[in-house]
C-alpha cells in the first residue's frame, strides 16, 4: 500500500513538473514570435526561436528546487505517515 502512495506521488510531482515546462515553453515561444518576428529578418527568426528555449529551461529548474523540493518533502511525509 505505502509503495503505491510513493507511487502515485511521483507521477503527481512529474506531471506538475511537465505542466509547468510546457506552460512556460508555449508562453516563451509565442512572446518570442509576437516581439520578435515582425522586426527580425527571416534568417533570425529559427534562432531566436532557439533562444526561447532558454526562459522556460531556466525556470523549470528554479520551480524543482523551490518549490517541488518543499512540495515532496511535506507530501513524503504525510504518505509514509499514513501507513
Amino acid at each position: 500500500m505505502m509503495v503505491d502512495s510513493l507511487l502515485l506521488l511521483h507521477v503527481f510531482l512529474i506531471t506538475i513538473i511537465i505542466i509547468f515546462f510546457l506552460l512556460t515553453l508555449s508562453c516563451s515561444i509565442f512572446f518570442t514570435m509576437v516581439i520578435f518576428t515582425s522586426k527580425v529578418p527571416a534568417e533570425l527568426v529559427a534562432n531566436l526561436m532557439v533562444l526561447a528555449l532558454v526562459p522556460p529551461s531556466i525556470l523549470t529548474v528554479l520551480f524543482l528546487n523551490k518549490v517541488v523540493c518543499r512540495l515532496y518533502d511535506r507530501l513524503y511525509v504525510i504518505t509514509t505517515l499514513r501507513r
